[in-house]
């Protein structure tokens, strides 16, 4: 069986791929794990099978995503950045579910956050999903974004921490325009800080913020 390296893939087709139905929130899809995959060196892609293995977790997630209107609400997922891919590729796929992919991190073989595993998820999944009639739209974070507590070993590491911050959310007065009156907030084990502060902006202009924990 042949192997599968990082410089066999053609980076800027799977960045389109899962760019491509992101409008009308295609300024908040970033790019910088695309671009920044240069700097690591050429490594094996781990090959999996992606039959939509529905987990226990993943099925929370569908079942609370249908309890509200696509038209008026904007999904956001907070869970670990490579297990976040696969969710995004099945909602897509399945749910016809556009993720947004809010990830910022610049990716370095060195880094604090989002590794080998999240760089093969993003290209494996990212050649696998489909072009759909988008129903809805979910932002997908990764939780490990930063670093709470230090452990004292960061030093060692290229910080590529990031928070994620109300520039890179929709407004208030985007999502007036855009008709949506509801955010669902889908985490696991606890809120961050940065997005707690994003939330507590909307609530002051009355979008109603749902809370739900996956995984408990």
């Amino acid at each position: 069986m042949s192997l599968n390296y990082l410089d066999n893939y053609n980076i800027y087709d799977i960045y389109l791929k899962w760019k491509n139905g992101t409008e009308p929130f295609q300024c908040f899809f970033k790019s910088t794990p695309f671009v920044s995959i240069k700097n690591y060196p050429n490594f094996i892609i781990e090959k999996f099978d992606i039959t939509c293995n529905e987990t226990k977790e993943f099925n929370e997630t569908k079942h609370i995503i249908n309890k509200y209107k696509r038209h008026d609400t904007i999904f956001i997922l907070d869970i670990p950045g490579s297990e976040s891919i696969k969710f995004a590729y099945m909602l897509q796929n399945s749910l016809k579910i556009k993720p947004i992919l809010t990830f910022n991190a610049i990716l370095h073989p060195y880094g604090l956050v989002q590794g080998e595993d999240f760089i093969s998820n993003l290209i494996t999944y990212g050649e696998k999903i489909c072009d759909i009639k988008t129903e809805g739209y979910i932002f997908i974070l990764d939780n490990g974004r930063y670093i709470s507590d230090s452990t004292g070993t960061e030093e060692n590491y290229f910080n590529n921490q990031y928070e994620t911050t109300e520039e890179d959310m929709p407004s208030y007065e985007l999502l007036k325009e855009l008709n949506f009156a509801n955010v669902v907030y889908i985490y696991k084990t606890s809120i961050k800080e940065d997005i707690s502060c994003y939330f507590d902006y909307l609530e002051h202009y009355s979008i109603k913020v749902n809370n739900y924990m996956i995984g408990e």
